[in-house]
């Protein structure tokens, strides 16, 4: 093993390597409690350069052992020789033990044999193979806390590549710690490096400071378990600080399904013998770290260990994300709102391409190619649906004939522009549909598209199935040949003013909303009556046709107009609509209804107004729907109301 020299608090390092004065290399550390040869030669060494050591002078002792007078030598000895006085025999000591010299001033370097000296300054940050740092804290003996640090998943799935399987936290006390090895216990079951793992990686998070493959020659059996030793590397931790070493792995490509939760080689008492960790029998498959398993080095120079204890980190293994792949099917926020469109062909009553529905596919675990596709159509009305279509973007993916009311766009091939879906992205696609044979304007032909799970097919990257989720139901889409088709123009509005009180005292606030719907006469003219007339355009009560209007308190329909709810008739004041004939269409002759000629088109403001007793006291929120709008064809037994609109929150107001 390469042993490498770290110059710490000089500026730069010479060596020249001569023989030691004493005709002894010293090569190896030496700290209180030593004993041995190289003691001996370091107590002779000290002797004679006049560095006493009293009880070696008065031969009450005898050399070989390394005690605290030793230890003040060595401090005076490193004092004189431009050494760190820590009393530690280290590689800078070593150097002038062997004459070298330690200089502040040389530009070059010679290295004692089986060394590399790497100069440096203190404080210093040190790359390759290092968690960016260093030893600031020379000379100061340190403590070193090993704990188990948070892990975000312990589930990985076969395939994963440099995934967290453990997270191991170093405090560091009174010196900065500069970690170099850990002991990972596998357990006593071969499977963990033969069938799960292949490579195990040291880092601190984002870098790799180590890595060790996993086979029979770098896996040693303990007793019944098998150890994992990963060193070579520098993991700095500044003193009164922790930080996270995490363990990250790489599990093989292929994992025989008997190896995974539940199968006949799982560890779980039932299939294969317990596994065990550190001497402790856990169900199912773990990573532990050995007890004195993590070895730092403080300032002083001492090789600090733990933990106390060993600890374990329990992995649970599934299928690849491949395996796992989701196809989650929803409705896109930009899919056609409930609207009223008139035919494109007036000669053939038909409207070709018509966007229905846009709905999503989400593409979980792994890129997906969608195979087949099943639309279903509800519709109401004269009309027919003869074909249907698949966009993606503007890409048309596949056509398909509607039979029985469903299009059925299968055997997409792979690579068609738009079926393939990309891991974690969603992608939407448009149904379009040619609508033909419209022939009532009375009761528009109204399509509503729909999809769901059992109607989507995907593959994933390997041609397997995947699970489907979810459903996309479009909204409904009218098609007229003859008689109005409205639109809102903006988005409707609520205010509220305090209105007073009433006659029993009860405190009253009115709110008003306004609407812009726009007409769009198709094939004919439409007329549309004014408040005094027998059937307006916006009615408020049943009795007039429809109940144009409905009133929403909390999020919950509360007032259809139905019963005359007393929260919203005050001192005889009953809910009001107020509009006015629009620019652009003609007034009748007795003032009562105005017409919006064939073809032509008009913006009617209209505000539905009501009041609420005691709103300011029960903090209620209250928001407007417009349900329907009445019209005719003079001349026609044609009429409306038309109310598709009807609880879609688009014709609705904000809560207020």
């Amino acid at each position: 093993m390469k042993k490498v020299l770290f110059a710490v608090g000089v500026a730069s390092l010479a060596l020249t390597m001569i023989a030691g004065a004493q005709g002894y290399a010293f090569n190896t550390n030496l700290t209180v409690g030593s004993t041995g040869a190289d003691v001996v030669s370091l107590q002779t060494v000290l002797v004679s350069a006049g560095f006493n050591i009293p009880s070696i002078a008065s031969g009450a002792a005898a050399k070989g052992y390394f005690g605290s007078q030793t230890q003040a030598a060595v401090k005076l000895y490193q004092t004189a020789h431009g050494v760190p006085s820590t009393g530690f025999v280290g590689p800078l000591t070593r150097v002038a033990l062997n004459g070298g010299a330690v200089s502040t001033t040389a530009s070059t370097a010679t290295c004692p044999a089986g060394y590399v000296c790497t100069p440096t300054t203190t404080g210093t940050p040190i790359t390759g193979g290092s968690s960016i740092g260093g030893i600031t804290t020379p000379g100061v003996p340190g403590i070193m806390t090993i704990t188990a640090g948070p892990l975000s998943s312990s589930v990985l799935n076969v395939g994963a590549q440099m995934v967290p399987v453990m997270t191991i936290r170093v405090q560091a006390q009174y010196s900065d710690l500069d970690v170099q090895s850990i002991n990972l216990d596998l357990g006593n079951n071969t499977a963990v490096y033969n069938k799960l793992f292949n490579t195990l990686y040291v880092t601190d998070g984002t870098t790799v400071l180590s890595s060790q493959p996993l086979n029979g020659s770098t896996v040693v059996q303990s007793g019944s378990e098998y150890i994992l030793g990963i060193n070579a590397f520098h993991f700095f931790v500044p003193k009164g600080t922790y930080k996270d070493l995490v363990i990250k792995g790489s599990l093989n490509s292929s994992i025989d399904t008997a190896y995974l939760s539940g199968g006949s080689h799982y560890p779980d008492g039932t299939h294969a013998p317990l596994n065990s960790i550190n001497g402790q029998s856990v169900s199912g498959w773990s990573l532990g770290v050995v007890a004195n398993g993590v070895r730092g080095v403080d300032g002083a120079g001492l090789n600090l260990y733990g933990p106390a204890s060993g600890f374990l980190q329990s992995l649970t293994f599934n299928q690849s994300l491949v395996d796992n792949a989701q196809a989650n099917v929803s409705l896109d926020p930009a899919s056609p709102l409930t609207a009223s469109v008139p035919v494109t062909d007036t000669t053939n009553n038909q409207y070709l391409g018509l966007p229905v529905m846009i709905f999503d596919v989400n593409a979980q675990n792994d890129t997906l190619h969608l195979h087949e596709v099943k639309v279903r159509f509800q519709t109401t009305g004269t009309g027919n649906i003869t074909a249907a279509y698949l966009f993606q973007g503007s890409t048309q993916v596949q056509s398909a004939s509607v039979t029985n009311g469903v299009a059925d766009f299968n055997n997409i091939v792979n690579g068609t522009a738009g079926a393939t879906i990309p891991v974690n992205t969603t992608v939407p696609f448009t149904v379009k549909a040619d609508v033909t044979n419209v022939t009532s304007a009375a009761a528009p032909y109204s399509i509503t598209a729909s999809t769901s799970a059992g109607d989507v097919v995907a593959y994933n990257t390997i041609d397997g199935s995947v699970t489907q989720n979810g459903v996309a139901i479009g909204n409904a889409q009218t098609v007229s040949t003859v008689g109005p088709l409205f639109t809102l123009v903006g988005t409707p509005t609520i205010s509220k003013s305090n209105s007073g009180s009433d006659t029993t005292g009860h405190s009253t606030t009115t709110y008003t909303a306004t609407f812009n719907v726009q007409v769009q006469s198709v094939g004919t003219d439409v007329l549309f009556g004014l408040s005094g007339s027998s059937s307006p355009m916006f009615a408020i009560v049943p009795t007039l046709g429809t109940t144009s209007m409905s009133v929403y308190k909390d999020g919950v329909l509360d007032y259809s107009g139905s019963g005359g709810v007393a929260n919203y008739v005050t001192n005889g004041a009953s809910v009001v609509a107020s509009f006015a004939q629009p620019t652009n269409t003609t007034l009748s002759s007795n003032g009562l209804s105005f017409t919006v000629s064939r073809n032509q088109q008009a913006t009617v403001p209209v505000t539905f107004s009501f009041i609420v007793k005691d709103a300011a006291n029960n903090a209620h929120t209250y928001a407007v729907q417009l349900q329907g709008i009445n019209w005719g064809i003079s001349g026609s037994q044609t009429a409306g109301p038309t109310t598709f609109m009807a609880n879609q929150p688009s014709w609705r107001t904000a809560s207020i």
